[in-house]
C-alpha cells in the first residue's frame, strides 16, 4: 500500500508540469536524484531531503537569472 500511495503522489505532482520550462528540468533532476538515493541507501528520509534539497536549490537557481 505504501508504493501505491507513493505513486498516486508522484502521477499527481507531474500531472501538469510543463515540459518547456525551467521548472520542469529542476523537478525532473529532483526525481532522479530522489529515486537514485532511495534505490542507493533504501532511506526514505534521506531521499525526501536529498530531493526537496535539489528542487528547491535548482528552482532557485532558475528564477534569479
Amino acid at each position: 500500500m505504501p508504493a501505491g500511495v507513493m505513486v498516486i503522489l508522484v502521477v499527481y505532482c507531474l500531472h501538469d508540469l510543463p515540459v518547456t520550462e525551467a521548472r520542469a528540468a529542476a523537478t525532473l533532476a529532483a526525481l532522479a536524484v530522489t529515486v537514485a538515493l532511495h534505490l542507493w541507501r533504501r532511506n526514505a528520509l534521506l531521499s525526501i531531503l536529498g530531493g526537496t534539497a535539489v528542487h528547491v536549490t535548482l528552482a532557485s537557481a532558475a528564477f534569479t537569472r
